[in-house]
């Protein structure tokens, strides 16, 4: 059940800080022309639906092609290795392309190389397990609902949904069995459509405009984007843009321009100012209550290469006290009560930047910002735990499934909602009803409650 002090406090700072996306727009053809019309651009954003078990999933895209059934153009500069499992509910940009205005019917990805890694937890602390996949097939094409169009000098988004809990096959008693029947699902999307809305791309900072308010950013696969600012754009407390240097790693959410390719930034943090940054999923916290000294983290992003650090498996991060917490699209002053070193959380989705010790060989990392970010989280609803306080303000039990699941205890955790709070395929807050669970995804901050059980503060809730 969730209790009811707790409830309108998480009510409330759901409606402040959870902003959902904004609405779409219809993708326009592209004009005549023929063979001499001038190029557009497709950006491919790339998101998953993960298997509960799996704690990170990589694959190469050898190729990625589209085609109107005569021409094939190609949608990747080179092959891209993605690791899926982190995305889970969350947009990120693959590749931005440019390709010979057109209608494309259809989608061909070409992969290699699947790495999937799971967690042991009869170890203490959990350890990973690493299984170098085979594929059923190495090639997949897919028809499209509706065509991508695009357009001369235009700007068109392929969302590529990674379906890993239909891909990656399981024997009768649930376990992998290293087997990959990669199933994608990709549609069309205008670039401000919600779909098209870039939740989260990091990446170096190559070169600042301060006076235009802009920066150059190397994205993780090599592309040099220009990232525009404006008076919206929603900086940490006390930083802007004079603060970045070249020497600076940022987080920045959202939507490419039409015209230009420009990305306009709703929010822009820095991640580290030292070219230190590590990204993923905390597997355990010591000392059990009290400050964490130290975190074990599951592995899904590092800049640059670290020793005793790689993407799938687990490492260790010293904590000494000197850090800075601070969550991810939360501006109010009292984020640092909601997430601090004595409320860090097995099952927590952080970012870790700072400082290299080249003292020592190899350099060990020196944390000083630790960044809490919204994660998605499947399980199942709770029948009978829906509360509503006024519209969709409230909240419901959950049962969250697999990896997370046992890295929260294995029990019901309170999912708290406002009228923020996005809820897909369902009518609000009301739509969870009925004596059966209901198969969910949520998307949210994990926070620890003032009892100290987990809580998720919701920003998008989707029946599956």
């Amino acid at each position: 059940m969730i209790p009811k002090s707790l409830q309108r406090v998480c009510a409330l700072t759901a409606a402040l800080a959870l902003a959902g996306c904004g609405g779409g727009s219809s993708v326009a053809p592209p004009p005549g022309g023929g063979s001499a019309a001038a190029p557009g651009n497709v950006a491919v954003i790339g998101t998953d639906a993960p298997l509960g078990s799996v704690l990170a999933f990589k694959i190469t895209f050898t190729g990625l092609t589209a085609s109107d059934g005569t021409n094939t153009v190609s949608l990747i500069s080179q092959p891209q290795e993605v690791e899926f499992a982190r995305l889970n509910g969350l947009r990120t940009l693959l590749a931005l392309q440019s390709v010979a205005a057109g209608s494309y019917t259809s989608v061909t990805a070409t992969l290699a190389s699947p790495v999937i890694s799971v967690l042991d937890t009869a170890t203490a602390p959990p350890s990973v397990q690493m299984t170098n996949g085979t594929l059923t097939q190495s090639s997949v094409t897919v028809q499209l609902n509706q065509p991508i169009i695009v357009a001369s000098n235009g700007l068109v988004g392929l969302h590529m949904d990674f379906r890993l809990h239909d891909s990656i096959l399981v024997d009768a008693n649930g376990d992998i069995t290293g087997s990959v029947n990669p199933v994608i699902r990709f549609r069309a999307v205008p670039p401000d459509a919600p779909d098209a809305v870039i939740d989260e791309l990091h990446g170096g900072v190559v070169s600042i405009n301060a006076g235009a308010g802009s920066f150059v950013m190397q994205t993780p696969h090599g592309r040099n984007l220009t990232v525009q600012t404006n008076a919206q754009t929603q900086w940490e407390q006390g930083e802007s843009i004079a603060d970045l240097t070249t020497n600076s790693i940022v987080l920045v959410t959202g939507s490419l321009q039409r015209q230009s390719l420009v990305l306009l930034a709703e929010e822009v943090q820095i991640l580290s100012d030292s070219r230190f940054f590590l990204g993923g999923l905390i597997t355990d916290v010591r000392p059990a209550s009290g400050p964490a000294a130290a975190i074990d983290l599951l592995v899904r992003t590092e800049i640059p290469d670290l020793a005793n650090f790689s993407v799938g498996n687990i490492g260790t991060v010293a904590l000494d006290g000197n850090e800075r917490y601070m969550i991810h699209h939360f501006r109010l002053p009292f984020a640092p009560w909601l997430f601090n070193a004595s409320s860090i959380l097995a099952g927590q989705r952080v970012s870790v930047g700072g400082t290299l010790n080249n003292s020592t060989n190899p350099p060990t990392p020196d944390a000083r910002r630790v960044m809490l970010h919204r994660q998605g989280f499947i399980g199942g609803w709770v029948p009978g735990s829906t509360q509503i306080v006024n519209g969709n303000n409230g909240g419901f039990g959950f049962n969250a499934s697999g990896l997370t699941g046992r890295l929260l205890g294995g029990g019901p955790v309170a999912v708290f909602t406002s009228d923020r709070t996005r809820f897909i395929n369902l009518s609000g807050l009301s739509g969870l009803t009925g004596s059966n669970p209901i198969r969910l995804r949520v998307v949210g901050l994990l926070l620890k409650g003032p009892n100290g059980n987990p809580v998720i503060i919701a920003w998008a809730v989707e029946a599956m």
